[in-house]
């Protein structure tokens, strides 16, 4: 009797093979998904921009790997920077048109990973895979 690996292992490889696809699309983009994280941080807050202290606090990252990361992609032509006219300590951080842009690319990418991902289940398959998540993320929170 062949013995069954435990969810996690097989939640780990999914998982694996997962970023191994995102990591690939992010390299054609000239960016790490450290620095995507960025561009969708920025993308989800829905402002038109963030102070760069507002950002780490999102990211839960230390503020000079904040920098660093903000900093390649301003290089890069992603992010536009600048202060706060009435207080220079404060800076703040936007997503340029071409960083728009490839979170625009990336979002229809993950899409299309997340049906190729699920293209091996049913409609109700997918809808009970996904609340079972739900259910474990729940449990975790």
């Amino acid at each position: 009797m062949k013995e069954e690996k435990p969810w996690s292992a097989v939640y780990k490889e999914i998982y694996v093979l997962m970023e191994k696809k995102r990591n690939q699309m992010f390299r054609e983009s000239g960016i790490t998904s450290a620095q995507m994280g960025v561009l969708i941080t920025l993308d989800l807050s829905r402002e038109p921009f963030l102070t760069m202290k507002e950002l780490e606090k999102r990211m839960c990252l230390a503020q000079s790997t904040v920098v660093g990361l903000v900093a390649r992609l301003e290089q890069k032509g992603f992010v536009e920077c600048g202060q706060d006219p009435d207080d220079k300590r404060i800076k703040w951080v936007k997503r340029s048109e071409a960083g728009i842009e490839l979170c625009d690319h990336t979002r229809r990418e993950m899409h299309r990973m997340d049906e190729e991902f699920l293209a091996g289940l049913m409609p109700k398959e997918r809808e009970a895979f996904v609340r079972l998540l739900c259910k474990v993320r729940e449990s975790l929170s």
